[in-house]
């Protein structure tokens, strides 16, 4: 055979050896980082590898917290994964779950892995994924000085098909902060339903992001996490009379705080900051605390001293935030509550930005019900849906300068 006539066969055969390599080449995923303009982050949640921002991950350790990214693909099979950073879960330690969202479809009970599969995607377009820290064990969570916590959930990035690409997307221009203890964590419900998730939503669909700081066992000055735990209490006072006075200590508090590793969360003009930089201050500041507080027979006067001091901080620290105390749902501490509501509104004349919602002791006799229907101490789901039900539309009355 001619040289001439073999060269197509050789092109054809170099083609064939080639396709391989070329068809591995187009396949490589493309990895979303932390810090892609595609990327939202629950305000007032996280922290990075740098701070609070950072290239290499964010964690966090807040049941509630979340992420969003959008992208969109080519892709008529589309695939993406969740890379998470487990390695900082001590051997046969049970992480966190988180349940996510794509597209509108959720899956919960999650167990965090170093790559978790999206289940659920399908078809060529615009996608976007919502990933929620679910639940985690209440221990090891807050770390120390210098050292992360290690029951955190720590996310790396977001892996999709080599046909797509990151949609930048904003975060909605207003936040709100909801605080309190194991019932606003969610102990005792299920699938996300837990009322400050409820509230959260509920917000969204105002033009609000939000950020749930919640932890079992706290309080106005109640340590948290499973005893001893090492979580601050909100805003530690001791040595106070008839509720005043006192001294604070910062040291054994977390207010101002994201976690244990020197992680504030204030701007550097000592204002509360969505994610670190100025002019990121909470809209809206929504506490349910106190039930620790009488359960664990904390001082009434240091309660009560904390709760006026903790507000006046707060106010320094978000001026125009709407500030909303839930009296707790088994009317503890409802006294120190309402006088302390009081006193602050006596010493701050000006303040137009304060408000309590009190869902009445025929809650609290609910609660208290053996096996009664809407839970015990933690609400159940029904107990949830409920009580949310109550507090949403008192919430955005309130907003709307309704009452």
């Amino acid at each position: 055979m001619e040289i001439s006539k073999m060269k197509p066969t050789l092109s054809l055969i170099a083609a064939l050896l080639l396709s391989p390599l070329a068809a591995l080449h187009a396949a490589d995923p493309v990895t979303i980082s932390v810090d892609s303009p595609a990327v939202v982050f629950s305000p007032g949640n996280w922290t990075g590898d740098a701070g609070r921002g950072g290239k290499g991950f964010r964690q966090t350790w807040n049941a509630g917290a979340y992420m969003r990214v959008v992208w969109e693909t080519k892709n008529a099979k589309p695939m993406a994964k969740l890379l998470l950073d487990t390695s900082t879960f001590p051997p046969a330690f049970n992480g966190p779950q988180i349940a996510y969202c794509i597209d509108g479809v959720w899956k919960s009970k999650v167990s965090c892995a170093n790559e978790i599969v999206i289940e659920e995607l399908q078809g060529a377009g615009r996608h976007e994924l919502c990933v929620v820290l679910q639940q985690s064990q209440q221990r090891e969570r807050w770390g120390s000085e210098g050292k992360s916590g290690l029951n955190v959930l720590r996310v790396t990035g977001v892996q999709v098909d080599a046909e797509s690409s990151p949609v930048p997307t904003a975060a909605a221009g207003k936040w709100a902060m909801i605080i309190g203890d194991s019932i606003t964590e969610g102990i005792g419900a299920t699938e996300l339903s837990v009322y400050s998730q409820l509230v959260g939503q509920a917000l969204q669909t105002q033009g609000y992001e939000y950020c749930i700081n919640a932890c079992g066992w706290s309080g106005w000055i109640n340590r948290g996490d499973n005893p001893p735990g090492d979580v601050p209490g909100y805003y530690v006072i001791t040595n106070s009379s008839n509720g005043e006075g006192g001294q604070y200590d910062d040291a054994v508090s977390r207010w101002n705080k994201i976690d244990g590793n020197n992680h504030s969360l204030l701007d550097a003009g000592g204002h509360i900051s969505a994610d670190g930089k100025t002019g990121k201050e909470p809209a809206l500041i929504l506490i349910n605390y106190g039930t620790n507080d009488a359960l664990h027979k904390s001082n009434p006067s240091d309660t009560q001293a904390s709760i006026i001091q903790s507000l006046a901080a707060l106010r320094r620290s978000a001026p125009d935030a709407q500030i909303i105390l839930i009296i707790p749902f088994g009317q503890y501490y409802a006294k120190e509550l309402k006088q302390a509501v009081a006193a602050h509104q006596q010493s701050h004349p000006a303040e137009k930005k304060l408000a309590i919602i009190d869902l009445g002791p025929g809650v609290a006799r609910s609660l208290a019900v053996k096996n009664g229907v809407l839970g015990g101490l933690h609400p159940n789901d029904r107990g949830h849906a409920v009580f949310a039900a109550k507090i949403i539309p008192q919430v955005l009355g309130i907003l709307s300068g309704g009452r």
